[in-house]
């Protein structure tokens, strides 16, 4: 594990404890001017001061203490800076006494960027058609330097005041509420803004945004009794939008109140703003009292956006929300530990939607999203533990991923499952109480589980946490009533060295025969603690699964006979459903993950879909819809008689759900439904169902002549994807319709991105250059934006080559736009995963990247190329037999 010894951080001999940060932007040179006054007790002296400093022009610096009962002023004899390690040193004339309590004050300017990093700059379109900008922070994870000096490391807590020097016209937020807005004393045209001062906090989490802006309001319950005292909500956009802030904000106020109920602590700040920004890097982010959002993210539509987009604004709200107790109330000590602000606020995020929409059965839909995301990621041997040695600012944002996020809350899911969620509830508010404004650590945490539960959680978790991977468990009946189970570690490649399998993690089995009230009895004792373990289940069950509810995280390998025995229960069950949707859709993930790696055939895969030709529900299908999009993906370029036949496979499945369910949503249908037949319509559409195609591209016609009603919002982009899919090579009607459609600013950020992610669809690769060309270029589309049409045109097989050539052409360019960012420069990298071909790894992706400085992206890269390689062993094992199958039980 890293050690502070090992780290690149700022010496603790002077350490902070307050900052009064005054700034004053000028959004017009995209320049701001800055004093920040820092109250720090001198721990050993000396006569040199390290901060973090990053493009900040740092003018001057002096330090005032009392000494011999007389204030003492020193100021900088010169100052030094190290761009590298993004520190600059401040060297006085003489030490500074240890114990002093001592203030520094730093005079410096800084930029406004477009990095979407720091205290940068955000462009749109006014309502009255002028270019309009506002600035605004994104300081996690080790950005707040580029704003201000500062000890930029979570453990290094401090309040804060915060004065805001802006234009009159323009609106100034920040952490707290505003205390004393005045006119400027020197600028006419200004006014200044005082906020209220913090509580202790780390630097990450300040924020300030300025701008012409609007807002809508709630507060909380005062009825609420675990948040006696109303908080004032507020969702702040850009002039004329704040009406699509509704939803967002109906949902902030009752997770408020929910948190502040269960975690037993009330939320601790006056208000909480919530802010729309056109240019974000992220998907939010959880500054404490001013959340900040990707405009997609907070704003909803009640008439032109889908049903995905809702759920997406429920479930991003309650994440951010939950970190204003898992990552600013209580802070982890260093970014080793990001997993218990990232891993807890995926799990609680979804405790929160699964609390206010029970019926959208979110759960399930984690097991289809965040835990297949993370089964997938920690398959490869390139991923790392949830706890990861982190030694430097470039390698954190690399771990801002589903590691940290999505296998974080899987393992925190599990144990919860086990320990029963009343239980694990009644620690984490131990924990919450313990350490709340301070910093903790896992061993923190598992110490306050283990008092709760009355067992040794450490024992338990302390493998999940700390290792790389996962087990892949294979069961086999070895008689009537006994089942053996074995463990060893899972890899996508199937090539398991010895030195790598290891670990023998504890896993609770979920045994399940048909009996949900025996599986909860024996939750406790079925755990599989060594290599393999023999079990008792009933004499004679129609079939047994492992890891109910999916709530688990392994895979399961069962013999063929046992397999097709469950597919027969899916198949027969009707509306029983003896396996549930999360049972269903493990099933798949398992099955096809074990097909990929060489554990079984892809044709034990294929042949488990048979069993799902009656399935209705939303999150199973698409289960089933991914993993044959991946089949798809792989077998892409092995010529047109395969692709046919995998295409009508998809038909076989899908169409018949997508011709009952039709193309109108009635008043009242469910989220999932609604869902659902947008799966249906897509999938039936695009692998090339005639009678789908026909009616998109009838209403499509339609919709493009103004007719608003022909193609339901939920279904728009299905609908420009089919049609795009299907125009003719050399026609660019259809392609330049959509595109008008994104060009459309009027038009919701769901709506205008759903058309710019259809465009690379087309079959003209001439129009596919052109779209990466207009993306990247021509000022049109947002760089956080530009991922929509790369990844579309890298996702058509026709486009693959053209897309990843574009990326290499454009390195130089990309690097510069996206490094600065949480994932998009790796976004970038990851494009090439779609190939299966070991040769295109070590030329084309290897090899461009030999000789470059890699540190943003190393893991991107590792990652990519063994994700190639284990797909071009696949389909090297597997090529004929799917082909033979192929044949054999599909017809075009």
């Amino acid at each position: 594990m890293s050690t502070p010894a090992d780290r690149e951080i700022v010496p603790a001999n002077v350490t902070p404890v307050h900052y009064t940060v005054n700034l004053t932007p000028d959004l017009e040179a995209f320049t701001f001017d800055g004093t920040v006054d820092i109250a720090v007790k001198v721990r050993t002296a000396t006569d040199v001061v390290v901060v973090n400093t990053k493009e900040l022009e740092v003018h001057a610096a002096h330090v005032t203490f009392a000494h011999n009962k007389a204030e003492q002023r020193l100021d900088a004899s010169s100052i030094t800076h190290d761009e590298k390690i993004e520190q600059s040193s401040l060297h006085f004339p003489s030490a500074l006494p240890a114990g002093a309590d001592a203030t520094l004050t730093i005079t410096f300017k800084g930029i406004h960027n477009d990095k979407m990093a720091g205290f940068y700059r955000s462009g749109y379109t006014g309502k009255d058609g002028n270019q309009k900008y506002l600035v605004v922070t994104f300081f996690a994870p080790t950005d707040a330097r580029r704003a201000f000096p500062c000890w930029d490391e979570p453990a290094h807590k401090a309040t804060f005041d915060v004065v805001l020097n802006v234009r009159k016209e323009f609106t100034a937020l920040s952490n707290m509420n505003v205390v004393a807005e005045e006119d400027h004393p020197k600028l006419a045209t200004h006014k200044t803004v005082k906020f209220a001062r913090t509580p202790i906090m780390s630097t990450y989490l300040v924020a300030m945004a300025v701008g012409e802006l609007e807002y809508i309001e709630s507060k909380t319950s005062p009825s609420c009794a675990a948040l006696p005292e109303p908080v004032t909500v507020r969702v702040y956009t850009s002039k004329g939008e704040s009406a699509k802030g509704k939803f967002a904000l109906g949902c902030a106020v009752r997770i408020l109140e929910y948190f502040s109920e269960v975690f037993g602590e009330k939320y601790p700040l006056p208000k909480m703003d919530m802010l729309a920004v056109p240019d974000f890097s992220a998907g939010a982010m959880e500054n404490w009292g001013l959340v900040t959002y990707r405009t997609i993210y907070l704003l909803f539509d009640e008439k032109t956006s889908s049903a995905k987009t809702k759920q997406g604004v429920a479930y991003v709200v309650a994440h951010e929300l939950a970190h204003q107790w898992f990552g600013n109330l209580v802070t982890m000590s260093w970014w080793d530990e990001l997993w218990l602000n990232e891993g807890f606020a995926t799990w609680v995020g979804w405790l929160a939607t699964d609390s206010l929409f029970p019926e959208w059965n979110v759960w399930t839909n984690f097991v289809g999203d965040d835990m297949t995301r993370a089964l997938s990621l920690d398959g490869l041997r390139s991923s790392h533990p949830i706890h990861v040695a982190v030694r430097s600012s470039s390698q954190v944002s690399q771990i801002f991923d589903a590691i940290s996020y999505s296998k974080g809350a899987s393992v925190i899911r599990m144990l919860s499952s086990w320990l029963t969620q009343d239980t694990f509830l009644a620690g984490i508010r131990k924990y919450i109480q313990r350490h709340k404004y301070g910093n903790a650590t896992t061993n923190d945490l598992w110490a306050a589980l283990s008092e709760a539960a009355g067992v040794d959680v450490a024992q338990f978790m302390q493998l999940w946490t700390t290792k790389i991977g996962y087990p892949v468990l294979k069961v086999e009946r070895t008689a009537a009533d006994k089942v053996t189970v074995s463990q060893s570690r899972f890899l996508s490649s199937g090539n398991v060295q010895a030195d790598e399998d290891t670990v023998e993690w504890w896993c609770p089995l979920g045994l399940y025969t048909g009996d949900e009230a025996a599986t909860q009895r024996s939750a406790q004792s079925t755990m599989l603690k060594s290599r393999s373990g023999e079990f008792t289940i009933p004499a004679t069950p129609a079939f047994y699964k492992l890891n109910r509810h999916q709530a688990n995280f392994f895979r399961t390998q069962y013999a063929p006979a046992d397999l097709e025995k469950l597919g027969e229960v899916i198949a027969n069950q009707g509306d029983k459903a003896t396996l549930n949707t999360a049972d269903r859709v493990g099933l798949v993930g398992d099955t096809f993950a074990l097909a990929a790696a060489g554990y079984t055939s892809t044709v034990d895969a294929l042949q488990l879909l048979r069993h799902f030709a009656n399935e209705r529900e939303y999150i199973a299908l698409n289960a089933v819809a991914e993993k044959l999009a991946h089949v798809k993906t792989v077998w892409a370029l092995e010529g047109d008689a395969v692709n046919d036949q995998l295409a009508a496979l998809s038909r076989t499945i899908f169409a018949p759900t997508a011709h009952r369910v039709g193309w109108d949503f009635p008043e009242g249908e469910s989220q999932l439904d609604a869902l659902l037949r947008q799966l249906v319509v897509s999938v039936a559409g695009l692998n090339g169902d005639k009678e789908v195609v026909a009616q998109a591209k009838a209403r499509f016609a339609r919709f493009v002549q103004g007719d608003a009603t022909a193609v339901h919002p939920n279904l728009r982009g299905a609908v420009y994807a089919i049609v795009l899919k299907n125009a003719a090579v050399g026609s660019r009607s259809e392609f330049d319709a959509v595109k008008a459609i994104w060009e459309n600013e009027s038009l919701s950020a769901d709506q205008r991105l759903a058309a710019l992610g259809a465009l690379g669809r087309v079959p003209d690769t001439k129009l596919m250059a052109e779209l990466l060309e207009y993306s990247l270029k021509g000022g049109k589309v947002r760089p956080q934006d530009f991922m929509y049409p790369l990844r579309s045109v890298a996702g058509n097989p026709k486009g693959r080559a053209l897309a990843w050539k574009f990326v290499q052409d454009n390195w130089a360019q990309l690097e510069a736009q996206f490094k600065g960012s949480l994932s998009l420069l790796a976004h970038c990298v990851g494009i090439a995963a779609d190939w299966a071909d070991a040769e295109f790894a070590d030329r084309e992706v290897e090899g461009f990247f030999a000789g470059k400085d890699t540190k943003h992206v190393d893991r991107a890269i590792q990652q990519t190329l063994e994700k190639i390689r284990a797909q071009a062993t696949w389909l090297n094992r597997d090529r004929d037999a799917v082909a033979a199958w192929l044949a054999a039980n599909v017809q075009n």
